[in-house]
């Protein structure tokens, strides 16, 4: 692609200072996602779940029918194994979009190697959850990658709904409290 004849060269890395509590900031070098970042999760089989189905019942309990006769459906979205299989995805959406952002820090590397393009959905899930075991053994609170989350977002001009969810996840809750 070239802007006003000149080949457009969009590389950057941005510097972030994350606060540490009691403590130096840690600062951290960011890059934003890359335009096919999205489609690379979807290629390597990370995909929200969908949640179960359950049916569609009246107030009798007798099932609800369309005019062609079928019994009407309804998504569950409030059944535990699918919550969970939700808290899954978005945490392996965020720590694989932080990874995907630090690639850009000569001075971060994790432990933990990236599988191969052709690695199963259940490969890089793995390798999310170990990254973010990484992370965890680094320090890292839900709050700091929440807010790694906000400056990736920033970075790649993408709207924030699109990560709040991921965000919702490790927001932490008071303890005793319930969603």
């Amino acid at each position: 692609m070239k802007l006003s004849g000149l080949p457009v060269q969009n590389f950057f890395v941005s510097r972030y200072h994350l606060r540490r509590v009691g403590g130096e900031p840690l600062t951290l070098q960011l890059r934003p996602l890359p335009l096919g970042f999205h489609q690379r999760l979807r290629n390597r089989g990370i995909v929200p779940p969908l949640p179960p189905l359950k049916i569609a019942r009246d107030s009798a309990g007798k099932p609800l029918r369309d005019a062609q006769g079928m019994v009407l459906t309804l998504a569950d979205q409030r059944q535990p194994e699918f919550l969970a299989e939700l808290d899954c995805y978005h945490q392996c959406v965020a720590v694989l979009s932080v990874v995907e952002a630090l690639a850009g820090d000569p001075a971060v590397a994790f432990e933990t190697a990236p599988p191969s393009e052709t690695a199963t959905a259940k490969t890089w899930r793995n390798y999310a959850e170990s990254i973010f075991a990484e992370l965890e053994q680094a320090g890292f609170t839900a709050g700091d990658l929440v807010l790694l989350c906000r400056e990736v977002c920033r970075l790649s001009n993408l709207i924030d709904e699109q990560l709040s969810a991921v965000q919702e996840t490790f927001s932490p809750e008071p303890e005793g409290s319930s969603a």
